[in-house]
């Protein structure tokens, strides 16, 4: 159960951006005197709450029920920012705090009805209402529980999910990708986009057409909203014999879904990049399914559970790679230059990757008197070309000795060959989104995984300098 001081705490921001709790005097001395003494479980403090909150509005109680419920959900988004964080922050390059900005934006203080008012469409354009009244308005407490529903509401928040696309991160699962996309709109993706062939865009439309016709068939037939869940075995089998049936080709059940979770991919990446995100070669971001599976050695593995481990590791690789692939290319750097270049070398680098600062400006602040003279200095893509080479050695031997945990030797030596070129779409991908962003400097630090990766080893390097100095002075 929550903590019983959810009801009755109130998480807002503080003028910084950090979220606070604060006690609603009014919300715990009627939770402690009405609610709590008879009842014990969230689903029966809840469904309590919501009686009273969309009874009749003139009664005093009515608002400060409503105001528990708040206190709640306002716990909950609290939460869920933390675990976006958690998963995908430091991948992704954002904080809690960057999403608390989004959806925790109730003051605690403006009443509200849980019942929508019939007012005219002019008057509407006047009113607020944070997230919270929306996610009450909403929620039904016979069909799912309050916590569940905030989740849903947060994730689904179209501010949020537009900050969150900007830096690569789609949330959506590949089989609501699926679901919700027309054959009309994948023919425009796959056709324009990608510049598949007709033949190919053909074949893929109808895959669709067969995965909806027994997809929403079922979803209907159930009365199902909300979250999509992976098609069943028995729902891939249909699936497959209909694609039979119109294309006249055979598809096990595995292979089937090993297409249409392709097929996903390709709608995740297109709907990231027309948001204004860097999209991956592949999606790294899929909480539901294997994101990776055609182009990691995933098809060695035979379970979800340990496909999820096996990318988990994979994500985790390719950032410690990152990080150890810098600290070897700039020490090397540093090692075959003057004293006086190697801390122009890093000053410059600095100045470029983090605060996104133009040749020209890095060469006045560094002395020197031209800009070709920082590009020379920086060699940005012998740099990049050092880190590229570094990194696929690296990931490629780590990434096959722990393919062993899953498959034989026997095994993974058919996939040699293609986790080489996999691996190398991988990296080519953070290396091009690197070149793609030194474009347009300003963005620079908050689109490139590449420069993240490479600021927090700056910072590190300047930190450790700064305090070498400090105690040079002191003695």
């Amino acid at each position: 159960m929550t903590a019983i001081a959810h009801y009755w705490t109130f998480i807002t921001l503080d003028p910084t951006g950090k979220s606070r709790a604060r006690e609603m005097p009014a919300a715990k001395t009627f939770f402690q005197k009405d609610v709590s003494s008879t009842l014990e479980s969230d689903v029966d403090i809840q469904r309590s709450l919501m009686e009273i909150a969309i009874g009749n509005s003139e009664r005093p109680e009515n608002q400060v029920a409503i105001l528990c419920l708040r206190c709640f959900i306002s716990h909950q988004i609290e939460q869920n920012c933390r675990q976006l964080e958690s998963k995908f922050g430091k991948f992704y390059g954002f904080t809690r705090y960057d999403l608390f900005a989004f959806v925790l934006d109730d003051d605690g203080k403006t009443p509200f009805s849980i019942r929508e008012p019939t007012i005219s469409k002019p008057e509407r354009t006047n009113l607020y209402l944070p997230l919270a009244g929306k996610i009450l308005q909403s929620f039904d407490p016979d069909r799912s529980q309050l916590s569940t529903w905030v989740t849903r509401l947060v994730k689904s928040h179209h501010e949020l999910e537009r900050f969150l696309l900007e830096r690569g991160l789609c949330m959506l699962s590949d089989w609501a990708l699926l679901n919700d996309t027309q054959p009309q709109k994948l023919q425009r993706v796959l056709g324009l986009y990608y510049q598949l062939t007709d033949r190919e865009v053909m074949q893929a439309q109808t895959l669709l057409t067969c995965y909806h016709a027994v997809y929403r068939r079922d979803r209907l037939q159930h009365r199902q909203k909300g979250m999509c869940p992976p098609p069943t075995d028995t729902q891939l089998e249909e699936i497959s014999q209909l694609v039979q049936q119109q294309l006249g080709l055979t598809h096990s059940p595995k292979l089937l879904r090993r297409q249409l979770e392709g097929l996903a991919n390709r709608l995740r990446e297109y709907r990231i990049a027309t948001r204004g995100g860097s999209p991956s070669g592949q999606s790294l971001d899929q909480p539901d399914a294997p994101p990776l599976a055609d182009t990691t050695p995933t098809d060695a593995l035979n379970e979800p559970d340990e496909r999820s481990t096996f990318l988990q590791f994979y994500r985790q690789q390719l950032l410690t790679g990152l990080e150890t692939a810098f600290a070897q290319i700039v020490s090397d750097r540093i090692r075959t230059q003057k004293p006086d270049k190697s801390q122009m070398f890093l000053q410059a680098l600095q100045l470029f990757h983090c605060q996104g600062a133009s040749m020209t400006a890095i060469a006045e602040v560094i002395g020197l008197q031209a800009q070709y003279q920082v590009t020379r200095l920086l060699k940005l893509k012998e740099f990049r070309a050092d880190v590229r080479h570094y990194l696929l050695q690296h990931l490629k031997q780590i990434i096959k000795d722990k393919a062993l945990d899953y498959t034989s030797p026997n095994q993974l030596d058919q996939l040699d060959n293609r986790l080489e070129v996999a691996l190398s779409e991988q990296i080519d991908t953070v290396i091009q989104q690197d070149q793609a962003t030194a474009k347009t400097p300003k963005n620079y630090a908050v689109t490139s995984l590449f420069a993240r990766i490479l600021c927090q080893y700056l910072d590190q390097q300047i930190e450790l300098s700064s305090q070498s100095n400090r105690s040079v002075s002191h003695e």
